[in-house]
């Protein structure tokens, strides 16, 4: 027979995690205020002093930092997802500075010091308060009948106001206990989702920044597509252009060889197309390798970026320096693809178009973005429009989320310059 909810409702993992949530709540809450007041009220009364503006700018960064170790226990133990603010890939555009004041002009950090500061902790000491409180009493009318005759008969009016005799006295004891032990997880889940909503409201995104986010997120969906239409168009002409081409050459030398050979024809003449059936087939793999190369080179996979990259630089005809500083930890597979093409694209332009004597690409990890940079000095005029490969690379870098920037005025020199997120 399956019990009512109301009545399984203490024995439930959920209930002593929420009550778990609930005694951590206050020393949490007590922490944050502490911390947020003296920064705060030590920020704003020094902000006309040197130190105040620093000061108010590391309280703001700091409160990034305590929202999300609000959001994580919160996760943990309630099992709420809180989501935190969209993240967007750092812009290198920006001045050093410019970046480091970015909470000053953000939003979501000032809500989350309201949090922070004026409702974690009043919310903490509510629900601690109701935690201990009404576990200790519940569990202590509850256990009554198995502590409280070894009292010393004197004393016993001390415990719960009175002497406790009549059965009658304890059959409303112990059942309001028990009442209580259901009652009490209830109550606790009321003020837990209380706080939950006041954090999802000032931890996590607001509309705008949820709408911006999914903009964000279908515009790089279409850079994808579009990314993936251009590959599969550049493979098509590749394939008609070349490799089917010498296919076609390959089979129409076979078959002449082969009439030279079935109607008596000249042996040297039959040898003759046969040898050129052979070039015409060599030069076809050689173009199928190249193609599938540029699809993927296996290298990549095998060895990683940074390999590749040394492996590209080594054909290029065009010398080039490589500067390569990825640190250990690889960086998501989509991730080092992007900076490849960005690489590959580049210098395929500097062989072709530039007239360069001399190319450097330059790819670094830091601070969660690969910073792709290849320059050359070559006679600049790299066009970037519609149709062109620097376009498809723009879309390629955009689907993942970073940018691509071309600068490249008539007499040079041109750099090329990708920034891709790889958390």
């Amino acid at each position: 027979m399956t019990l009512p909810g109301f009545l399984t409702e203490p024995f439930r993992l959920r209930t002593w995690k929420e009550t778990g949530y609930a005694l951590i709540a206050l020393p949490l809450g007590v922490a944050w205020f502490t911390l947020f007041l003296t920064l705060g009220t030590t920020s704003v009364s020094t902000l006309f002093m040197v130190v105040g503006l620093p000061l108010l700018v590391l309280t703001l960064w700091l409160t990034r930092l305590a929202s999300h170790v609000q959001r994580e226990v919160a996760g943990k133990l309630l099992d709420a997802r809180i989501p935190g603010r969209p993240q967007t890939p750092a812009r290198t555009d920006q001045p050093w500075y410019r970046r480091l004041l970015e909470p000053l002009l953000d939003l979501s950090s000032w809500r989350a010091l309201v949090y922070l500061l004026l409702l974690a902790f009043p919310l903490g000491l509510a629900l601690f308060i109701a935690a201990v409180v009404l576990w200790s009493v519940a569990l202590t009318t509850v256990s009554a009948p198995t502590w409280y005759f070894f009292i010393r008969p004197q004393d016993r009016g001390d415990v719960f106001g009175t002497v406790i005799d009549a059965p009658w006295e304890w059959v409303v004891l112990v059942g309001g206990g028990l009442l209580l032990v259901f009652l009490t997880p209830w109550i606790i889940r009321a003020l837990v989702w209380f706080d939950v909503v006041l954090m999802r409201a000032l931890l996590g995104p607001t509309r705008g920044e949820l709408e911006r986010a999914a903009a964000k997120s279908a515009e790089q969906r279409d850079l994808a597509v579009a990314a993936a239409t251009g590959d599969r168009r550049q493979i098509e002409r590749d394939l008609h252009d070349g490799a089917q081409a010498r296919l076609v050459s390959l089979a129409v030398d076979l078959g002449r060889a082969r009439l030279r050979l079935e109607e008596g024809g000249s042996s040297e003449e039959a040898a003759e197309l046969v040898r050129g059936a052979h070039e015409e087939a060599k030069q076809a793999l050689a173009e199928i390798r190249d193609l599938a190369r540029g699809i993927h080179p296996a290298v990549l996979t095998d060895r990683g970026l940074d390999a590749a990259l040394s492996s590209l630089v080594a054909r290029s005809p065009v010398p080039v320096s490589l500067r390569s500083e990825l640190g250990n930890e690889r960086a998501p597979e989509q991730v080092e693809s992007a900076a490849y093409f960005v690489v590959a694209e580049a210098l395929t332009n500097v062989a072709r178009h530039s007239k360069a004597e001399h190319a450097a690409a330059s790819v670094v990890r830091d601070d969660g973005v690969i910073l792709v940079e290849v320059r050359d000095d070559g006679v600049g005029g790299a066009d970037g429009a519609e149709g062109s490969g620097l376009a498809g690379l723009r879309d390629r870098v955009g689907a993942l989320g970073g940018t691509l920037v071309v600068d490249s005025p008539l007499g040079g020199p041109t750099a090329i310059t990708a920034v891709l997120p790889c958390a």
